[in-house]
């Protein structure tokens, strides 16, 4: 098994402090929900539908749809528009800008109401949908049981974060932390270095230096170092991580030793370094495969972007 660098494995053992850690309020796309069911009234607000740039999006719906019904607001912004039977295929641009909206709307081939439905496509660094599914009333009874179910699943998933949380709460630190934390299982705590791995397009507006991933009992995580070239200085309020399905797993509370602070005279090399870590509760058989990290400023006009992420 390979040797966990201590700064990580302490890392991840260690609640962060109240200067550190960084608690954003959630934003529409991480409340969205990837089922939507359309009234015979119009809606008070149009359904909002998060897209990321270059994320495939498809949207599902349970009736037939008409035949060249589609219409898109800025159609020059999307590299594919396709609309089938009963779907509707869209494709973002790769330089789309955070923030940007575009209304969607397609028209059902039956003479129930709706006849149309309409949506509001909001560009997001990293929580687009790769999938929403449309329903109009009467729901089915198979929608129903989707739905419980991915509700059941939801909120198990927060009450594992809770109860993690709050089992954190009163451990010691440094290495009886780790101890008492149970993350080190039977296996100890797995790394990877990812330094010369992981990849990234053009336009990253921080430079990153080192990237490593862990892997300790229920639970992965990745830390990466970066140094900012900006003017700006640069604090982390939102990751994800999505699979080569276009599935997203979302992380715990996020860590940052400080904000990433403008390099500077007097500093050793002229470089000030900060490190970001992105924990998620994971079983020994999930987060399998090669994953896409984002991460994304407060006000996200500044996402990162790592692909090729891959865990012990």
């Amino acid at each position: 098994m390979p040797l966990v660098p201590l700064v990580g494995l302490l890392t991840l053992a260690l609640p962060p402090s109240p200067e550190a850690a960084t608690s954003a309020l959630p934003d529409v796309c991480e409340v969205s929900s990837p089922h939507i069911t359309l009234t015979a009234s119009p809606p008070a607000r149009v359904p909002v539908v998060c897209i990321s740039p270059d994320v495939p999006l498809t949207f599902r719906f349970d009736a037939m749809l008409q035949p060249e019904s589609v219409r898109l607001e800025a159609r020059e912004r999307f590299a594919d528009v396709a609309l089938g039977q009963q779907s509707l295929f869209l494709v973002p641009l790769e330089n789309m800008e955070v923030g940007e909206r575009f209304k969607v709307e397609v028209c059902f081939a039956d003479s129930a109401a709706p006849a149309c439905a309409s949506f509001l496509l909001l560009a997001h660094p990293g929580l687009g949908r790769s999938q929403v599914k449309v329903f109009r009333e009467p729901r089915s009874v198979a929608y129903c049981q989707e739905a419980e179910k991915a509700a059941q699943t939801e909120v198990q998933q927060c009450r594992e974060e809770v109860r993690q949380l709050r089992a954190e709460q009163n451990q010691p630190d440094g290495l009886k932390g780790v101890l008492a934390s149970g993350l080190m299982g039977t296996e100890g705590i797995a790394s990877k270095t990812l330094n010369r791995t992981f990849t990234e397009p053009k336009g990253n507006p921080l430079i990153v230096q080192e990237v490593y991933s862990y892997r300790a009992e229920g639970r992965v995580a990745v830390e990466v170092w970066l140094e900012n070239p900006g003017n700006m200085p640069w604090t982390v309020a939102g990751a994800v991580l999505r699979g080569p399905k276009g599935e997203m797993l979302k992380p715990l509370p996020l860590w940052q030793s400080e904000p990433v602070l403008l390099n500077e005279a007097g500093v050793e090399g002229g470089q000030r370094r900060s490190r970001v870590v992105v924990e998620i509760l994971a079983s020994e058989t999930e987060a399998r495969g090669t994953y896409t990290l984002t991460l994304w400023d407060a006000d996200k006009k500044r996402p990162v972007t790592l692909g090729n992420i891959t865990f012990p």
